[in-house]
């Protein structure tokens, strides 16, 4: 997993973890900034975004913040009030369940200083049976933990932003052109993206795609778009990273996410 979270308590040390998968390591952001860390395959191919509209408006920083602790991750606007993430993003690691809505803020369209839009979450969709894993060592989580990495945060207010169109679900071959973008934690003002990275495999029946987009920490819930009819459209989202791969969730996944309706 790659949420860069920060727990900072009055007389604790500020920690900062990248979690990943299986046999990846924990450790310091700064640690990554100095070394070759999960998720760079190969050179670093991310690249600023300059582009406004559709649907990089819609793509925007996943923030916690609260007393005892803080959080950063991706997230991008599928409805006016719905923004699709990694479900370990809202989670609280020390607590194995999710942080206090009030806690959990959507900051659309960041670029420096500014933003387009901001709300906090209202409530939060689950996939059915999802269990999140806490990452207490060094070891990582297993695979299988990311298999329903997916929620929805409905926000507060509904946001004056077109949002991202979704991609259909046809089955997806290796080699599918891919485009990832996050607001990851070494650029955390800037949109990142990745244009041109590959589907390598889509690991039917297991529900993840892995693929060779670039990330990094804070870009877990980042889309990975796809070009269909001329328009990009979120097809999977990022939820794990490694060394030779990086792991994401496609739609056919978390489609129920999109169905409900508010809070109910």
């Amino acid at each position: 997993m790659l949420k860069n979270k920060i727990q900072n308590g009055r007389f604790g040390r500020p920690k900062a973890l990248l979690l990943a998968v299986a046999g990846i390591t924990a450790f310091s952001a700064v640690a990554a900034a100095q070394t070759k860390q999960p998720g760079l395959i190969g050179n670093d191919d991310r690249k600023p975004v300059a582009a406004t509209g559709q649907p990089w408006d819609a793509v925007g920083q996943v923030n916690i913040g609260g007393y005892r602790s803080l959080g950063q991750c991706t997230g991008t606007l599928v409805g006016p009030d719905l923004v699709i993430t990694a479900a370990h993003c809202v989670m609280d690691d020390a607590k194995a369940k999710p942080y206090p809505t009030h806690n959990i803020h959507f900051l659309a369209g960041v670029r420096g200083e500014n933003h387009i839009a901001h709300a906090k979450a209202k409530c939060l969709r689950f996939l059915k049976g999802y269990a999140y894993v806490p990452v207490r060592n060094s070891n990582g989580v297993p695979l299988t933990a990311l298999y329903q990495d997916a929620a929805a945060i409905v926000l507060t207010t509904k946001l004056a932003i077109e949002p991202a169109a979704v991609a259909d679900l046809r089955p997806r071959d290796p080699g599918e052109s891919l485009i990832h973008a996050a607001y990851p934690s070494d650029r955390r003002y800037q949109l990142l993206a990745h244009i041109g990275c590959r589907l390598l495999r889509p690991n039917r029946p297991v529900p993840i795609w892995l693929n060779d987009c670039d990330t990094h920490p804070a870009s877990s819930g980042g889309p990975l778009f796809v070009v269909e009819n001329g328009q990009l459209r979120i097809a999977a989202v990022m939820v794990g990273a490694g060394r030779r791969n990086n792991t994401a969730l496609p739609i056919a996944v978390w489609q129920e996410l999109l169905d409900g309706k508010g809070c109910e």
